[in-house]
């Protein structure tokens, strides 16, 4: 098995922006990448369609802190999310290895208690990305990355 990493993952509905002021203030965070849903549609994705004022959320961005990953975004993560306590935060479990990502997917969809929010897919970032509530009821967020630097995250 290859290292995993974990990162903390908030979802912040409107405040991403201001919480990464925070954090890099607070605790000496280094911003390693950010993208608002705008530049996301322009750069990435020009058929996404965006709701009215949301075009300067922030679609994904990246502190370090110490060794740990702080990822922030405005947007719920998986479609009809509903924003309230215990929503907000997830577990974002990166692997560098594929077949490692579906394996520990398969080994979590083994008890019958997990819930499914994103089903296994690719999107512009990853390769591997799916969204499960385990069973004590946490968001976890397993991702094969395409891109694993995030200084060159954003770019086709």
């Amino acid at each position: 098995m290859t290292q995993l990493n974990f990162a903390i993952f908030l979802t912040l509905n409107g405040k991403a922006e201001e919480a990464i002021t925070f954090y890099q203030e607070v605790f000496n965070g280094e911003l390693l990448f950010k993208i608002t849903n705008q530049e996301f549609k322009n750069q990435l994705n020009p058929e996404l369609e965006l709701k009215k004022g949301t075009e300067h959320f922030i679609s994904h961005s990246i502190l370090k802190i110490g060794e740990t990953e702080l990822q922030i975004a405005d947007n719920p993560f998986y479609e009809n999310m509903e924003f309230s306590a215990g929503t907000q935060i997830s577990f974002s479990m990166l692997t560098k290895d594929l077949q490692e990502a579906k394996s520990i997917y398969n080994k979590i969809m083994r008890y019958s208690d997990v819930v499914v929010y994103q089903a296994p897919s690719e999107n512009e970032f990853a390769d591997f990305y799916a969204i499960v509530k385990d069973p004590f009821g946490q968001m976890i967020q397993l991702t094969h990355e395409r891109e694993k630097d995030p200084s060159k995250k954003g770019s086709k």
